[in-house]
């Protein structure tokens, strides 16, 4: 079996570590294994790390591939992928794909970047305040107040 499934209970992540060959059938399998993990524990996190695989999807698998990580995918989830640079072309596609429909997947080449991210609060919940010009006279708008000359 190419792939290893370990639950992190503290965070209510999945992580999922891939390598050798693996064909679409076994990755398929894989992830409905990670699936049932969220759908029993209604968890919404999944680190996946395939730095050790050493195969490529070709492009129909691809796309194959992206269905299936979005179908029945908790909503409000997200999904850290952790590959080499070799990897990258075809991880940030699928990544273009995945988001398309609306899901979180983001790709890093280094895994305490992808940790801090899919262990990290969500964006969504967490908005950084936005600068809005109409909630505030802006200074320049203002007239300067006369100076009082110095004796």
């Amino acid at each position: 079996m190419p792939y290893f499934i370990i639950p992190y209970e503290k965070e209510r992540c999945v992580f999922l570590t891939c390598d050798g060959y693996m064909p679409l059938t076994e990755a398929t399998a894989a992830w409905e294994e990670v699936q049932s993990w969220l759908v029993t524990r209604r968890w919404r996190r999944v680190l996946v790390e395939v730095t050790a695989l050493q195969t490529a999807p070709e492009m129909g698998q691809l796309f194959d591939l992206a269905k299936l990580i979005w179908r029945d995918f908790p909503q409000g989830g997200r999904i850290a992928v952790v590959v080499r640079w070799d990897q990258s072309r075809f991880a940030k596609l699928l990544e273009t794909l995945v988001r398309s429909v609306g899901m979180y997947l983001t790709v890093f080449v280094s895994e305490e970047q992808a940790e801090a991210w899919i262990f990290g609060e969500s964006r969504d919940k967490h908005q950084l305040p936005t600068f809005n010009s109409s909630s505030k006279t802006c200074c320049a708008a203002n007239k300067p107040r006369e100076v009082e000359p110095i004796h």
